[in-house]
């Protein structure tokens, strides 16, 4: 348990006055111990102040114990360029689904002499729009296998010419992905010909893609009537410029998608839009009550109910959150979505901040925790009380790490002595003192701190203790990181 001292750490690493041969004793006992050094090895491999030498030792254990964190785990630049040299082809694979990876680490992995850590190098790349040295993507388009050529011609920056000579590939997989709206156009005649007359369905299925020109939406009754495509009539309700013709019939249409389209269109007059005030259909009630033109009155009158879970923004109110007076106004509405969706501008006048985090909507004061303008006591107040599962991400914004959380260090709430680790000014004996308290998050969190006395932080390197969360304590001197890999058996 974590609040035991580990005699056997602070004998084997010099913090209690004993004989030569007692610390000899703890030390084999500790090198005997292979659990504890899996622990040890992990910790130090995420410890941010670990440097190039004792990282390059690390990441030659092989095997590299519970590699699950490679994937999520952000690392420092040193830290992933040792990775990335590990001779399992395993732990490079996971590593590479890292999205935090540094640029050049990707860079290595996406030319791994391994092809499945090629491929999800590359299609991290692809997806999280990493753009890869020149030369580096010029190779990947040149893969002997198929499939991460097609890959590759997602990848950003890699040049034109090359992307264009895929499209002449001998797979027609790669043929296929290299052909889009953007590079059709650029193809040489002959190579458009091919790919129009080409025998598989994959490459036929792509120009048509390519060339595809969609036809305006219909914007009368007779276009209306006459379109076949049922996304298409849904589009048109929602967003086209409907005359009032199509604009009375869609308000009168017995589909309730298309009545919910047409109370979002701000093309449909608002006099219009307002027949459906009392609209059998909640969802109707709701969209016509998130009208950018309606007044305070005219969203009152209608009986519309905000229901459970997170709703997106109108268009309108994020087109106005570069506006001040905007925000102040929306921000003082009745309409509870309308004020949710104010916390989500990047820029709030202190006023609105202040207003909102007063709101009476559970919801409001929860979103705009997540504004880098929520203030201290609100966050306070949000991390005590919320259920969700991103209670502890509050802790982290950019307002809630103030001096004054200490006074929670006794609180009964173990959510609220977590808090108080966050304060700058909280001393040495209180950070301590929490690495003994009854609840295994707090316990966690202070024996990563930095501030931890040594003698603690030696005696929790123990089988006893919290030996990978002190290995990963960034105030673990460098000497003691280098002991305990020494004691692991990993090479200098």
């Amino acid at each position: 348990m974590a609040d035991r001292d580990d005699e056997l750490a602070r004998v084997a690493f010099g913090t209690a006055e004993v004989t030569d041969a007692a610390r000899a004793a703890a030390l084999r006992l500790l090198e005997a111990d292979p659990a504890v050094h899996a622990e040890w090895i992990a910790g130090i491999a995420v410890n941010r102040a670990a440097p190039d030498e004792v990282l390059r030792r690390v990441f030659t254990v092989d095997p590299l114990p519970d590699t699950a964190w490679l994937a999520y785990r952000q690392l420092s630049p040193a830290a992933a360029k040792a990775a990335v040299a590990h001779p399992d082809p395993r732990v490079r694979r996971t590593l590479a689904e890292n999205p935090y990876l540094p640029p050049d680490a990707l860079a290595v992995l996406a030319e791994d002499a391994d092809p499945g850590v090629r491929r999800v190098a590359l299609v991290m790349a692809c997806e999280y729009q990493v753009e890869l040295p020149t030369e580096v993507a010029v190779r990947l388009a040149a893969d002997e296998e198929a499939r991460l050529r097609s890959f590759a011609t997602a990848l950003p920056g890699l040049p034109a010419e090359t992307l264009l000579s895929l499209a002449e590939d001998p797979d027609p997989r790669v043929r296929a992905a290299a052909i889009n709206f953007r590079t059709w156009p650029r193809l040489r005649p002959e190579v458009r010909a091919a790919a129009e007359a080409d025998p598989d369905p994959r490459v036929r299925a792509a120009v048509e893609r390519a060339t595809h020109v969609d036809a305006p939406l219909p914007t009368t009754i007779e276009e209306f009537l006459a379109e076949p495509d049922e996304r298409r009539c849904r589009d048109a309700a929602s967003t086209a410029p409907v005359d009032a013709g199509l604009a009375a019939l869609l308000v009168a249409h017995e589909d309730g998608w298309l009545r919910h389209g047409a109370v979002r269109n701000p093309h449909v007059p608002t006099a219009l839009a307002l027949t459906l005030a009392a609209d059998p259909d909640p969802s109707v009630r709701l969209a016509l009550s998130l009208r950018a033109d309606l007044t305070e009155e005219q969203r009152a009158s209608i009986d519309y109910t905000v229901s459970q879970g997170r709703h997106p923004v109108p268009d309108w109110v994020r087109e106005r959150f570069g506006d001040a007076d905007a925000l102040r106004e929306i921000a003082a509405s009745s309409h509870v979505l309308l004020r949710r969706g104010v916390t989500c501008a990047p820029e709030l006048p202190v006023d609105v901040v202040e207003l909102l985090a007063a709101d009476d909507d559970y919801f409001v004061r929860l979103m705009l925790c997540e504004n880098d303008h929520a203030p201290h006591e609100l966050l306070v107040e949000m991390f005590a009380d919320w259920d969700g599962l991103s209670w502890g991400m509050l802790a982290h914004c950019r307002n809630f790490a103030r001096p004054g959380l200490a006074r929670f260090a006794d609180h009964p709430d173990h959510r609220m002595r977590y808090a108080a680790l966050f304060d700058p000014q909280a001393g040495p004996e209180l950070i301590e003192r929490l690495t003994r308290d009854a609840d295994c998050t707090v316990r966690l969190h202070a024996g990563g701190d930095s501030r931890l006395p040594r003698p603690r932080l030696v005696e929790l390197l123990g089988p006893d203790g919290m030996p990978r969360t002190a290995a990963c304590n960034p105030a673990l001197p460098v000497c003691l990181m280098h002991g305990l890999l020494d004691i692991a058996g990993v090479e200098r």
